[in-house]
């Protein structure tokens, strides 16, 4: 079975023709806003904003770092989402990485714009042939199986 689920994408002009993308996703009856992030290689949470929708428990060092733009290496941690939808795309117990994203958080905050929990990551956008209709302001994403 095949299908496709488009998804609204918010703008936020960050400075003058500079924009940031962002998602909402459901995370078990919760709401999550996502960034929107072609260049992470996988999806990951706040290690502060991740605990809406884990245990502290769950959160699993990792015994790699992950490296990300801008920073150096930067200490990351797995958990996994008992319910991760994204639309009608339901993930059951979906890895994701955990990392200290309080800086991005604290920029948006400076700016004046919410936080965000974590950021849609290559992973996900790979694995569901997402495409940006950026005109339309629209994520769409298809799912076999």
């Amino acid at each position: 079975m095949t299908f496709k689920e488009t998804l609204p994408i918010e703008f936020i002009e960050i400075e003058l023709g500079n924009y940031h993308l962002f998602i909402y996703a459901k995370i078990g009856r919760k709401k999550a806003r996502l960034l929107l992030d072609t260049g992470a290689s996988k999806t990951a949470f706040d290690e502060q904003e991740v605990l809406k929708f884990v245990a502290q428990s769950d959160v699993i060092k990792q015994d790699m770092n992950s490296i990300g733009l801008g920073s150096n290496q930067v200490e990351t941690h797995l958990s996994s989402l008992a319910k991760f939808k994204l639309g009608k795309i339901a993930l059951a117990h979906h890895e994701i990485a955990v990392l200290d994203l309080s800086h991005v958080n604290q920029a948006y905050q400076s700016l004046g714009f919410p936080k965000i929990d974590g950021v849609l990551g290559s992973d996900l956008l790979y694995q569901f042939k997402a495409i940006i209709n950026y005109p339309k302001g629209k994520l769409r994403m298809s799912c076999e199986g």
